[in-house]
């Protein structure tokens, strides 16, 4: 029995990452793998109820010691292949598996230039110097977020620069890199000189024919009013300020309409506190962390789904279509499924999200979307022959 981990620092917060991880756990354990999930740190949340997952917790304080207790369970546990979560994840391993034997892809959801400078200040060193500004330059969001020339110490650009130059190596060392778009795979290119294999696909098949189970209108008192919902982790790259300052603007055009958001976050406070300062907190509703088994209730429920997020792809857009729900989508978005006639893209801009937000509202649409090609089973399949061609070559 062929045997694979599955590593990410932190499995914490129930987003797409952590759904892609727990998903992926159970699609190799189902084709005959030995899989083990390794973390340094676990929040049950980012199981989305999945109890049947064989997970470790590796406890250590330091970086260092990180490093080398992960060094440790990996020799011990020679599995034939280690599943980096992010790029971060693929620089702990690449230390903590040199001089040895034990292989590793890479999952590259984003490079560095979808994070901004609280989080990361690699996309600044040197060794990506030549690309900086055409890879910021390419989309909204990057020029939104990532200052071209932001005031950074010595000391922090000597950091940087290390961290910078760990990546590079960490992310050409994977055996293999798995993305999710076109975009993705053209600022791994440019930034590290390799080929990413581009894989889509998130949606249960079942859920291709779901039939709601709860009247989430009737519970929440909405019935005959019509619903906006949102979905994700409540922090600054969702843009849920740009949602809720859109919904302001069609706040006192339509009386029937309310803005439901799901997700918990370190926005969450700032956020309730813009419903009220723009005196639509009455029909802006926060749902909190919204259980896996209910969340397909709550699309159903809703006549427009609302995706203002700094990505180009995206796991709820997909569930809301899935069952019918109309999406407003950014204009970053790098999909397959944009030309449907469900989907309303929008430049992530307070006015033009009004605008589109609008149009979903006020437009019926009649044709169902086929997303059979986007089930789990399609992203998984091409993830899995990555994985064999990596054991097949040790």
């Amino acid at each position: 029995m062929p045997s694979v981990v599955l590593f990410t620092c932190e499995l914490v917060n129930p987003g797409g990452h952590e759904r892609l991880m727990v998903r992926e756990a159970r699609y190799f354990k189902s084709r005959g793998f030995d899989v083990k999930l390794l973390v340094f740190k676990l929040d049950k949340r980012a199981l989305f109820g999945y109890k049947d997952l064989n997970i470790e917790i590796l406890k250590s304080k330091s970086k260092i010691g990180k490093i080398i207790l992960l060094r440790k369970k990996l020799k011990k546990l020679k599995p034939d292949l280690v599943i980096a979560q992010s790029y971060w994840d693929a620089e702990l391993l690449y230390l903590a598996t040199l001089f040895t034997k034990i292989p590793y892809i890479t999952h590259l959801h984003g490079t560095p230039f979808w994070f901004d400078n609280r989080l990361d200040l690699r996309k600044y060193g040197f060794i990506f110097r030549d690309v900086f500004d055409e890879i910021r330059n390419s989309l909204y969001g990057h020029r939104e977020f990532i200052p071209k020339n932001p005031k950074i110490s010595l000391k922090d650009k000597f950091i940087l620069n290390i961290m910078a130059t760990l990546n590079y190596v960490a992310v050409r060392k994977s055996k293999k890199i798995i993305t999710l778009t076109n975009q993705l795979k053209w600022e791994i290119r440019k930034m590290y000189g390799k080929d990413a294999i581009v894989s889509r696909g998130c949606l249960d098949p079942e859920i291709l024919n779901y039939t709601p189970s709860r009247d989430i209108k009737k519970e929440l008192n909405l019935e005959g009013s019509r619903i906006i919902l949102s979905v994700g982790r409540l922090d600054r790259r969702k843009r849920i300020d740009i949602l809720i300052k859109a919904f302001s603007k069609l706040y006192e055009k339509y009386g029937d309409i309310y803005l439901l958001i799901g997700g918990v976050g370190e926005e969450e406070e700032n956020l309730k506190s813009l419903a009220k300062d723009l005196g639509v907190d009455d029909r802006v509703i926060f749902l909190g962390y919204i259980p896996e088994e209910d969340l397909f209730d709550y699309y159903a429920s809703c006549d427009v789904f609302a995706f203002p997020s700094w990505t180009t792809s995206g796991i709820t857009p997909y569930e809301a279509l899935a069952v019918g729900s109309k999406v407003v989508w950014t204009s970053e978005a790098d999909e397959p499924v944009l030309s449907d006639p469900h989907v309303f893209i929008a430049d992530p801009t307070v006015d033009d999200f009004a605008r589109a937000l609008e149009r979903a509202l006020n437009t019926n649409v009649e044709i169902e979307t086929d997303l059979s090609q986007y089930t789990w089973n399609m992203y998984f399949e091409k993830v899995y022959k990555a994985c064999i061609d990596v054991i097949g070559n040790k």
